[in-house]
């Protein structure tokens, strides 16, 4: 068992091959900062339900509300019920965690800003990915951020912060 606290944080950011183009986009002086305080627990929800990689892109398209996950260039793509019940299932396992670091723009992953297309095209609400809502509604109080604003020294210290005031409560 480890004395660190565990985060969550999406595999790509990791370096791990997972995204659907196939390119790696690593941080590695992020992960290795996040490392050295925490015990980093990949996670990549569209390979976990069984996606490929390569694979088509997808997006959120629909309703606002209760936004579809479909794909980018084919919307006969629609991943949307595989992703929530992954959702339902993936979030038990994850009561152990002190914080996620989510992959921005995501569909999936993204922590904030992700467009709905509605059936035009035409972006309808910037919502959040499916899996970062399931995670952010189910642990309120989870200190959550994405790779963009860890780049950011003052960012990741307040971050860090977050994640060892979270964990000694956890520890209580």
């Amino acid at each position: 068992m480890t004395t660190r606290p565990v985060i969550a944080i999406s595999s790509c950011i990791m370096g791990q091959p997972v995204r659907y183009d196939g390119e790696i986009k690593h941080y590695p002086e992020l992960c290795q900062h996040l490392q050295t305080y925490f015990e980093c627990l990949p996670v990549c929800p569209e390979t976990e339900i069984g996606l490929s990689v390569p694979r088509p892109a997808v997006q959120l398209s629909g309703d606002p509300a209760q936004p579809r996950m479909t794909g980018r260039d084919d919307p006969s793509i629609d991943i949307s019920d595989l992703m929530r019940n992954y959702c339902k299932t993936k979030i038990v396992s994850l009561t152990h965690i002190s914080a996620y670091v989510f992959k921005s723009r995501s569909p999936s992953c993204g922590p904030n800003n992700i467009p709905v297309f509605n059936n035009h095209q035409i972006i309808a609400d910037n919502n959040r990915g499916l899996f970062a809502e399931t995670v952010i509604s189910t642990y309120p109080d989870l200190p959550v951020a994405d790779e963009i604003t860890l780049t950011h020294q003052a960012e990741r210290d307040i971050f860090i912060q977050q994640v060892l005031d979270y964990y000694a409560k956890q520890t209580l």
